[in-house]
C-alpha cells in the first residue's frame, strides 16, 4: 500500500473490519454540550430521527446464476443504506467504496464496505469508513506484527456515526449477547465478550493480538475506524473458508 488512499481489497484486510470492536473496557460517550440557560440565542435540541422501516436484502440479489459475487449490486445496497441514513454521499464515496463477502457467498450475513481515507506508513496511522448492512457480520479476526516485526499488530478504535454494531473480544463471556451468530460462523467464533457500540459512542481493541468481530444492529451501521498503520498481510481469520 504506497499511497493512503489506494488501498487495495486486500491492502485494506488488515484495516478491517477488526473491525470487530473488541471492548476498550470503557466506552466513551461523545455527547453534545447542552445549551446554557438563560440566553436568548439557546437553541432548541435537535429533534430525533424519525424512526424508519429497516432496510432489507436477499442473499440471491448479490449473485449471478454462476454464482458469482456481484459487487455493483453490493454498492448500491450500501448506497441505500447511506440514503437511509442521511449519510452524506460525497462522490468519493460513490466512487471509492471497496465491497467484500469474505469469499463466503453469504453477502447479508457476512460482509462490509469500506472507504479509506488514509493509511500512512511514516507517521503510523490510518483511518477509514466501515460500512454494515442490517445484521451483517464482520468475521472473527485478528491482527499480526508484518514486514518481519518492523509493523506492530494492528491497534485500533471507533465510533459509531448510524446505527449500531455489537463487537466481541476478550474478556468474561456475555450471558446474553444481543446478536444471534450466523449459522455459517457459529464454530469460528471465540471471542464472546460483547460490547454495544452505539451512535456517538466509542470501543476498540484492548491489547495486541486480540481476536475480535462485530455485528452490525438491525438498521445496520456506519462507523469511522482509527488506527494505526496496517498491512493486509497482517490480518488472520478464524475460518479458513475466508477469502479477502
Amino acid at each position: 500500500m504506497n499511497h493512503p488512499l489506494q488501498l487495495t481489497r486486500r491492502g485494506w484486510c488488515g484495516a478491517l473490519a477488526g473491525l470487530g470492536v473488541s471492548l476498550v473496557a470503557s466506552q466513551h460517550g461523545l455527547a453534545a454540550e447542552g445549551s446554557k440557560p438563560g440566553k436568548a440565542k439557546d437553541k432548541p435540541a435537535r429533534p430525533p430521527r424519525k424512526a424508519k422501516t429497516p432496510l432489507s436484502f436477499k442473499n440471491s440479489d448479490f449473485y449471478g446464476p454462476d454464482g458469482k459475487f456481484n459487487e455493483k449490486a453490493a454498492k448500491e445496497a450500501y448506497l441505500k443504506l447511506c440514503d437511509y441514513f442521511g449519510y452524506p454521499l460525497k462522490e468519493k464515496v460513490r466512487k471509492d467504496l471497496g465491497v467484500t463477502d469474505f469469499g463466503l457467498g453469504r453477502f447479508t450475513e457476512v460482509g462490509l464496505a469500506f472507504l479509506a481515507w488514509t493509511n500512512d506508513k511514516e507517521a503510523n496511522y490510518a483511518s477509514l469508513e466501515v460500512f454494515l448492512l442490517p445484521n451483517q457480520m464482520i468475521p472473527e479476526h485478528w491482527h499480526v506484527a508484518a514486514e518481519e516485526g518492523k509493523v506492530a499488530p494492528k491497534m485500533e478504535s471507533w465510533v459509531v456515526r448510524y446505527g449500531s454494531t455489537f463487537a466481541y473480544g476478550d474478556g468474561e463471556p456475555t450471558a446474553n449477547p444481543s446478536v444471534k451468530v450466523h449459522e455459517c460462523q457459529q464454530k469460528f467464533i471465540t471471542a464472546r465478550h460483547e460490547t454495544p457500540i452505539r451512535p456517538g459512542e466509542v470501543a476498540g481493541i484492548r491489547k495486541p493480538l486480540e481476536k475480535h468481530w462485530q455485528q452490525a444492529g438491525p438498521e445496520g451501521c456506519i462507523l469511522t475506524e482509527m488506527s494505526t498503520y496496517h498491512t493486509g498481510e497482517a490480518v488472520k481469520f478464524t475460518d479458513p473458508a475466508i477469502k479477502f
